[in-house]
């Protein structure tokens, strides 16, 4: 019976995708095919993005008069500008202002994939209707060459939305360990918004490490945005101490390494979907993990959002 729910339920969720095409993208990145397509680094202009929006915050923080808005408050206005979501009530899944901006502009060049050259194209899981013989419905992310790194669009909800998800449970027992644990959610299928339910493994055969990685560095992120005044915040008190600065320029350089891309930091799939993804590298002479996927043990919190076969072979 619960099987029949969760088939159900899956379905549902993905045509009522696929019929908002503005929002039916962007489960799963294939930076295998696009690592040879992107030339053009988009680093500038999403560090212009956070950017503005931190200056937008700090002004409205400043609009309520001297000494009106204390640090809770430029926390909230933080929250509300870099961190706004787009609501999307009727697919469940929500979406970044952000990574919405980032699909929007012409002059950010995205490796746009047909389904078919995609390393998941050895069946049509692009048709959501054909999941009771498929078993999995996958959308694929755009990818962007960023800071050197080629990842998907979906990376930069995982950063920004699960980032504060994550900084406002690292307070509790278990602190972010917990947290990331919690996002990765018990290893069944399920009808549950983790990487081993509906953000992966139940709905499209996979479990992306690399998500996981652009979440944990998002909570790094967010903690140093909200920390106002502290060691390395990016925002502080005016000399006058009633008023708001930005203390320094942000930059995702900062942030994204090679854990966010699932050519390095390798995902998991079911085995069905594993095998095709492996004739799929076969035939682009590629293998995973690769030579580059040693450096990722030296990353902070490794164990946390490396996938647990590359750091047991280093």
């Amino acid at each position: 019976m619960y099987r029949c729910y969760l088939t159900f339920a899956l379905i549902a969720v993905a045509v009522v995708r696929l019929a908002t095409p503005d929002l039916a993208q962007a489960d799963e990145a294939d930076n295998f095919t696009c690592r040879s397509r992107l030339s053009r680094d988009s680093l500038a202009s999403l560090d212009w993005w956070v950017n503005a929006r931190i200056a937008e915050a700090i002004a409205r923080a400043n609009e309520r008069g001297p000494g009106r808005c204390d640090a809770a408050c430029l926390r909230r206005e933080l929250q509300a500008s870099v961190g706004r979501s787009v609501p999307q009530s009727m697919t469940m899944i929500p979406h970044s202002g952000f990574a919405k901006w980032i699909k929007k502009q012409s002059d950010i060049e995205r490796c746009h994939l047909r389904f078919s050259e995609t390393i998941y194209g050895a069946r049509r899981y692009d048709r959501p209707w054909l999941f009771p013989f498929h078993g999995r419905i996958i959308f694929v992310a755009d990818s962007i060459r960023l800071a050197g790194r080629i990842v998907g669009i979906d990376k930069i909800d995982h950063f920004i939305r699960e980032g504060l998800v994550h900084w406002r449970s690292a307070s509790r027992p278990g602190g972010i360990a917990a947290s990331v644990a919690h996002e990765l959610g018990p290893p069944r299928r399920q009808f549950k918004w983790t990487e081993y339910g509906l953000k992966g493994m139940s709905l499209t055969g996979v479990l992306s490490y690399a998500d996981l990685a652009a979440g944990y560095f998002g909570y790094r992120f967010w903690n140093d945005l909200m920390s106002a005044d502290g060691p390395d915040s990016f925002v502080g008190y005016a000399a006058s101490g009633v008023t708001f600065v930005q203390r320094r320029p942000f930059t995702l350089a900062a942030y994204v390494n090679d854990a966010w891309d699932e050519s390095i930091n390798c995902s998991t799939f079911h085995p069905a979907l594993a095998r095709e993804v492996a004739l799929a590298l076969r035939d682009r002479s590629m293998t995973c993990p690769g030579d580059a996927s040693h450096a990722l043990t030296s990353l902070p919190d490794a164990r946390l959002y490396v996938n647990p076969a590359i750091l047991a072979t280093r």
